[in-house]
């Protein structure tokens, strides 16, 4: 039985760390993405731009690419949902790299 639960612990402990692991990534690429946006909307501090859609993203799931979308259309740039996601999935990809070297 006591190896029972040590592989429990160590599953349970395996899941964790790859739900961390997730997290960064997902956290990281939203941060780039709002850099990008940041800029495109002429903000002139992106970092507080990026703190603002990642906390929305950990609020609302989504609601980072919806407050983007939001932001466009009320600056009256025209960036379609499409190139964001497409952003969205480079950022994604440069993080992960990252991470993995």
């Amino acid at each position: 039985m006591n190896a029972l639960k040590m592989r429990a612990q160590a599953s349970e402990l395996q899941y964790a760390r790859e739900r961390d692991v997730e997290f960064r990534v997902d956290t990281r690429s939203k941060m780039l993405l709002a850099v990008w946006a940041a800029e495109k909307l002429g903000r002139v501090d992106p970092n507080a731009y990026a703190d603002e859609l990642v906390t929305e993203d950990i609020i609302r799931r989504g609601g980072a690419v919806e407050r983007l979308q939001r932001d466009f259309a009320e600056a009256g740039i025209p960036v379609a949902g499409d190139e964001i996601q497409s952003r969205l999935a480079s950022t994604l990809r440069q993080v992960a790299i990252d991470m993995a070297s």
